[in-house]
């Protein structure tokens, strides 16, 4: 029987990950996550186990007896440099055969190049400190490799949706609170992949010898656009999607200080020193720090107002002029990947997990 680590098993894609491998009879998977408050989160807790993602040592404990570790860490960048070289010195110590790096196609920017292939010059002058660190993460990983055991195979998905995904609990709340828009009148390509079709792609790649070393796009059979990715929640909540709004991006600046202190946050120091601070400790501090805050009728009452105008943010501009759609021909080849499925029914399964829990109530009952 293969046994599979997931890091970051508390997170969405980590949680799906534990979710499939459980059903399997070949495989035995372990959870394995940051806190005792990610645990909580967990779908199955069966032999989990807590790591901090900047300690070799725990890792270390944590992948014993793994034949495969799955990297599924989201966070500041920080957290994405300072992890990757003690989760792989970490899988050498424990006898780990191979890491699977979920990495993202943001390491050629959000609106990929047309003509991007996987082997195309990763793009590192960008605005988002975030990028800069998965392309860190990348290199450094294939630099581990070159002088140790542990096999390196990278997936740079791009908008991994489906059930507890962001991108559809954030696309529900915009629809109803009349905050959605369109750069390019929706017409810009969304690299979609249903969070299964990801998940089926590693479970190609926990054996597959040719993709060690590897970096694999992998996304929907369907070429989507934002458009596609908008309506069907749309015409679940009885919205016209000609009458959302159609903006231009604007220009975005950054300051000298934005910067400075985007690069204090986000360095590995800063990450590490919080990832030691006790979670009962942040959580108290975060509830107290809420209770202090004023919440005046008259600031509640502009903060209703301004939820309900839309804003464009720089990251959702350049995702929504993107011209190209990532081929996954690669992963075809060596992987002999292919959607298992649609994008419509991931789109029924999501809405489907939307209305269960009652995220839809709001406009389905007015």
């Amino acid at each position: 029987m293969m046994r599979i680590g997931v890091v970051g098993a508390s997170g969405f894609v980590g949680n799906r990950a534990v979710e499939l491998f459980h059903a399997e009879e070949a495989i035995a998977v372990r959870p394995i996550v940051h806190s005792s408050a990610s645990v909580e989160r967990l779908t199955h807790k069966t032999d989990y186990r807590i790591a901090n993602s900047f300690d070799q040592a725990s890792l270390e404990a944590a992948f014993e007896g793994c034949d495969v570790v799955i990297h599924s860490i989201l966070g500041s960048a920080g957290l994405i440099r300072g992890s990757i070289v003690p989760t792989y010195k970490a899988a050498q110590k424990a006898g780990v055969r191979r890491l699977i790096y979920l990495s993202s196609m943001i390491v050629h920017t959000s609106a990929p190049a047309p003509g991007t292939t996987e082997s195309t010059p990763l793009i590192e002058k960008q605005p988002f400190p975030t990028h800069i660190a998965k392309i860190y993460a990348e290199r450094k990983l294939l630099q581990l490799r070159q002088s140790g055991s542990v096999e390196v195979v990278i997936f740079r998905p791009g908008i991994v949706f489906g059930p507890r995904s962001r991108w559809i609990t954030e696309l529900a709340d915009h629809l109803m609170h009349c905050t959605a828009y369109f750069i390019n009148e929706g017409k810009g390509i969304c690299n979609t992949v249903y969070v299964d079709n990801l998940i089926h792609a590693i479970r190609l790649a926990l054996t597959q010898p040719g993709a060690d070393g590897e970096a694999f796009f992998v996304g929907d059979r369907e070429l989507v656009t934002w458009f596609d990715f908008y309506q069907p929640f749309a015409e679940y909540l009885g919205i016209d999607l000609t009458q959302i709004p159609l903006l231009n991006a604007p220009q975005f600046t950054h300051s000298w200080k934005q910067q400075a202190l985007g690069s204090v946050w986000n360095s590995a120091v800063m990450q590490k020193l919080i990832a030691s601070i006790p979670s009962d400790f942040k959580q108290a501090t975060k509830q107290t720090l809420s209770k202090q805050r004023p919440q005046s009728d008259e600031l509640m009452a502009v903060t209703s107002i301004l939820e309900r105008q839309p804003v464009v943010t720089e990251m959702m501009a350049i995702l929504q002029q993107s011209q190209y759609k990532l081929p996954f021909t690669k992963a075809e080849k060596i992987l002999g990947y292919k959607p298992i499925v649609s994008f419509h029914e991931g789109c029924r399964r999501s809405i489907e997990w939307l209305a269960s829990r009652d995220l839809l109530q709001p406009l389905i009952t007015n």
